[in-house]
């Protein structure tokens, strides 16, 4: 009887040591710094009919340091790992509320919504997406003015 406790404890032990590591590799992981605009995405989105599952999609964001001083963010797509929203923790130190908003919804557009960078212009001058490739394209500023016609074209 004890030899029958011994083989059901060693293999209860091996069942409890494999679980935690196939959770762990399916575990996503955000910042919780960046959650709240995660979300604030996830609301826009589900206004314009958009509905957003960060689990079913793996997508996870994270604050880390992005050594090319003129990227702020990136988006790293990969069919066999989560994808991965990056934002440079210096530019989100500096950043205001807006342009925080700004850099989660383009790296999500392109890691969520598969967007690619659109980088035309309205007959005024000013971008036409929140999607463009950098400042220098056209000139974009995320203001309360106007900012939803930028998530109208961002979700279209």
């Amino acid at each position: 009887m004890n030899f029958k406790f011994l083989l059901l404890f060693i293999f209860s032990v091996g069942i409890v040591l494999l679980l935690p590591s196939c959770n762990d590799q399916d575990a996503l992981e955000t910042d919780a710094e960046l959650i709240p605009y995660f979300d604030i995405f996830s609301k826009e989105a589900s206004k314009r009919g958009v509905s957003v599952d960060y689990e079913a999609a793996r997508i996870e964001g994270l604050l880390q340091d992005i050594p090319n001083a003129s990227v702020q963010g990136q988006c790293f797509r990969n069919e066999e790992k989560p994808r991965k929203v990056i934002i440079d923790i210096n530019y989100w130190s500096n950043a205001n509320e807006l342009e925080k908003q700004f850099i989660i919804f383009h790296e999500l557009g392109h890691c969520f919504l598969d967007r690619d960078h659109l980088d035309s212009s309205e007959p005024d001058g000013l971008c036409t997406s929140i999607m463009h490739s950098s400042p220098n394209a056209c000139p974009f500023e995320l203001t309360t003015l106007n900012r939803e016609e930028y998530l109208d074209e961002l979700f279209r």
